[in-house]
């Protein structure tokens, strides 16, 4: 019973918690280059792939919203990065690739 509990609870932990396992600073850095004309990077395509990775879906069909509001908490994480999440999820948060 006590594994049960324990397997049950592990599991609600893990599906509450959003999970980024990609580097947040690494995204910044890229999509602040690409929005300031720089272009795409070789260097930086699984940087900015794992931003636009972030998709939400809301009864099936995408959510923009969700979309924009995930994809904005993904910025948040680097700590050192001050407005430049705000201005890239501003133009990048609902683009669809």
């Amino acid at each position: 019973m006590k594994k049960l509990f324990c397997c049950v609870m592990i599991l609600m932990a893990s599906l509450s918690t959003p999970v980024f396992a990609k580097d947040a600073c690494t995204s910044v850095l890229c999509l602040a280059g690409m929005l300031q004309g720089t272009g795409e990077e070789k260097e930086c395509e699984s940087a900015i792939k794992d931003y636009f990775s972030i998709v939400k879906f809301n009864f099936g069909s995408i959510s923009l919203t969700s979309t924009f509001n995930a994809r904005g908490k993904f910025l948040n994480q680097c700590k050192w990065a001050e407005n430049w999440p705000n201005d890239i999820n501003t133009v990048y948060g609902m683009m669809i690739l």
